[in-house]
């Protein structure tokens, strides 16, 4: 004689009581299984990339006074917020300040951009150079400009920075920034 099964009833336990149930049931201790210990350790990664990701994607370490080595040239920047950097590159001349460009890195639409504005040139307009490589070296291009199209900060610690201004055929000068 075959028994029929009992019919199902609605279950009224919230699902992760479910699993936890099922998990005692069936003598599973999810803890060490190894499905459960590859999805952590996948979701730890993700949440890691992720967070670094975000951290290096934005200059925000600029936020300063940053002095040239051997010279008395500096560069200043604001952080205005998570997504805008505003500063000034400036020449200290016997106590006199000259200031030669005013800079901009803005985050918009998820495009990191990188403005100078160089004081007696461009008609007092911005060149823009595209944020194309991030991490500890922050690269900006601008192809079409004809110098610089290249503009890279590498950061080498919290306190130094080496800059490259590039034009043509990686052809250009570099300096160290110090910072104040």
């Amino acid at each position: 004689m075959t028994q029929n099964p009992k019919p199902k009833t609605q279950n009224p336990r919230p699902y992760y009581q479910k699993v936890s149930y099922l998990c005692k049931f069936k003598n599973i201790n999810i803890m060490n299984s190894s499905i459960f210990k590859i999805s952590l350790f996948l979701a730890l990664i993700c949440g890691i990339s992720q967070s670094l990701t975000a951290q290096s994607v934005f200059p925000s370490f600029l936020n300063g006074t940053w002095k040239m080595e051997d010279k008395e040239v500096y560069e200043h920047w604001d952080l205005l917020n998570e997504n805008s950097l505003k500063g000034i590159s400036y020449a200290n001349r016997n106590g006199v300040i000259v200031v030669m460009e005013y800079l901009e890195i803005s985050n918009i639409q998820k495009e990191v951009l990188y403005s100078a504005t160089v004081v007696d040139q461009n008609n007092g307009d911005p060149i823009y150079f595209k944020l194309i490589q991030s991490d500890s070296l922050f690269v900006f291009v601008n192809p079409n400009h004809d110098f610089p199209q290249k503009i890279v900060y590498h950061k080498i610690d919290e306190q130094k920075l080496f800059v490259e201004v590039l034009g043509k055929n990686d052809e250009g000068f570099s300096y160290f920034l110090i910072k104040k």
